[in-house]
C-alpha cells in the first residue's frame, strides 16, 4: 500500500459540482442579503368596459356602474350604486343569480354572484348589495340556460354619501368538475384552491375590470 512521506494515509478527494458548488455560494450570498424572496404574482388579466369575460358556466359583459336615485315604496328617494351587467348561462341547467360573498368568505359551490369577488374599494352598505336579473321589466333570481339576461347589482347608499370615481371588480370563473369520489355527479365550480384540507378557500382571479361610475337619472 503506498504511503506519504510522513506516514500518514493518503486520503481520495472529493469531488463537487461546480454547478452545485456554485448554486450553495448563490444561497449563502442571498441569505447575507434578506434571504430568498418570493416572485410577485402575475396580476389578473384586465379587461375593458363592454368586453366579454368567458366565465366557463357564465359569458358575463360589463356595462357600466352608474349613480342614481330611485322612488321608494313610501314615496321617500333612495340613492344606489349599480352594476349592470348581461349575462348568458352557458350550462344546460337554470342557475341561481345568488348573493356576492362577504371578504374572505369563499365557497367552491357559489352561483354567478358568488364569482363577484371583491369591489375596489369597498362598497359597505347595511344589508350588502342586492343582485337580480331584469328580463322584460320583471325582476327575478333566474339565469335560464342559452339566454343572455341583464343583471343589476345594486349597493344602496345614503343620501349624502359621495360615490367613487370609478369601482374595480375581481372576477372568478368555473369549472366542470367531478364532486368526489363517493358521488360520481359533475357541477360547476368556482376555481381555486384551500391552503391545506380544512383552510379557508381561495377563489382563482380570471379578470379584472375596472368601470367609471357616472352619475344617471332614473
Amino acid at each position: 500500500m503506498t504511503s506519504s512521506p510522513n506516514g500518514a494515509r493518503r486520503r481520495r478527494p472529493v469531488l463537487v459540482p461546480v454547478a452545485l458548488a456554485l448554486a450553495v455560494v448563490g444561497i449563502g450570498v442571498t441569505a447575507a442579503f434578506g434571504g430568498l424572496k418570493e416572485a410577485p404574482e402575475k396580476p389578473p388579466p384586465t379587461v375593458s368596459p363592454g368586453d366579454t369575460i368567458d366565465q366557463g358556466q357564465f359569458h358575463t359583459q360589463f356595462i357600466k356602474a352608474i349613480d342614481t336615485t330611485e322612488k321608494g315604496d313610501f314615496g321617500d328617494t333612495k340613492r344606489y350604486l349599480e352594476l349592470v351587467l348581461k349575462v348568458t348561462n352557458m350550462g344546460d341547467k337554470t342557475a341561481s343569480v345568488g348573493v356576492m360573498p362577504d371578504a374572505g368568505k369563499y365557497s367552491p359551490f357559489g352561483s354567478f354572484a358568488g364569482s363577484l369577488l371583491r369591489t375596489r374599494p369597498e362598497i359597505k352598505t347595511k344589508y350588502g348589495p342586492d343582485v337580480s336579473v331584469l328580463s322584460l321589466g320583471v325582476e327575478s333570481h333566474q339565469l335560464h340556460p342559452g339566454i343572455t339576461t341583464t343583471v343589476v347589482v345594486k349597493y344602496e347608499l345614503e343620501p349624502a354619501a359621495t360615490a367613487p370615481p370609478e369601482i374595480s371588480l375581481d372576477v372568478g370563473s368555473f369549472e366542470y368538475e367531478e364532486l368526489g369520489l363517493l358521488n360520481q355527479g359533475h357541477d360547476w365550480m368556482l376555481v381555486g384552491e384551500r391552503k391545506d384540507d380544512k383552510g379557508p378557500f381561495e377563489p382563482e382571479v380570471a379578470a379584472r375590470i375596472t368601470l367609471p361610475v357616472r352619475k344617471e337619472s332614473s
